[in-house]
């Protein structure tokens, strides 16, 4: 079963991969500032599998410098994929009045990983010895301003008001009659269902670990809860980077 865990993640990170380029490469053709956003959340979901990856198999240890480099980049993901949404829905290529108040997330995690990017090469290489063993040390360890946990709880908050703002968005778009066309509707509650439960499944993980801490490295090995995350991912994956291909034909987007 590990195999299909690793096997999902890398199909997943792969199409991930594609789907990034071809959108910059829409965004830079058609100047569709929604196809960025989408393209940064989908880059910070492609980094966490693939560190989540290198953890599970160990190679970690060989590129400690890359380790928790992404928790600023997780804090984007909720607003970046509400923002898609958003600009899609409303025809607009500009973002709302102060949209830079929802970096604040981005600013703190940054903040956060200073201490363990200015450790020694010797620190870092004995921590990722001791998370590849016991993957508890991801959020207990000392490497920062705040207990590590907390960036699981801040995110999985604002990971619910985004979406829920998300949800919102698409059943007052539907009410409207003649404003959006039925397409574009479908596909973003596509996109937001397979993303909503991607968030549950996230969401079921994470409270086990909070409330059963001393089990949390096995549940984070736990290859029956990660096989649906990474095939969830592997379907998420596989959406956005396929209906790209009917974006200007089908007008979908």
């Amino acid at each position: 079963m590990d195999a299909w865990v690793i096997g999902f993640a890398v199909a997943g990170i792969a199409l991930s991969a594609l789907s990034i380029v071809l959108r910059i490469i829409d965004y830079y053709r058609w100047r569709d500032l929604a196809e960025l956003l989408l393209s940064v959340a989908l880059f910070a979901i492609m980094w966490y599998a693939f560190i989540y990856m290198m953890v599970l198999t160990g190679y970690i240890v060989y590129i400690p410098n890359l380790y928790n480099k992404g928790i600023p980049l997780y804090y984007l993901i909720a607003p970046c994929t509400y923002f898609y949404a958003w600009l899609k829905l409303q025809r607009r290529r500009k973002l709302a009045r102060y949209w830079y108040l929802h970096l604040l997330p981005f600013v703190f995690g940054l903040i956060d990983i200073m201490p363990y990017a200015l450790s020694s090469a010797v620190e870092k290489q004995a921590l990722m010895a001791q998370l590849t063993s016991n993957m508890r040390m991801g959020f207990e360890h000392e490497y920062g301003f705040i207990d590590q946990q907390w960036h699981y709880v801040i995110r999985l908050v604002l990971s619910f008001a985004y979406l829920l703002a998300q949800w919102r968005l698409l059943f007052l778009a539907d009410t409207e009659e003649g404003g959006v066309p039925k397409q574009l509707l479908y596909s973003l509650y596509a996109l937001t269902v397979i993303y909503s439960l991607f968030i549950a499944l996230q969401v079921s993980m994470i409270l086990n670990i909070l409330f059963n801490q001393i089990q949390a490295s096995y549940i984070l090995k736990d290859a029956h809860q990660l096989i649906w995350i990474s095939g969830f991912y592997l379907l998420f994956s596989i959406w956005v980077c396929f209906a790209l291909r009917f974006r200007r034909s089908g007008n979908i987007f």
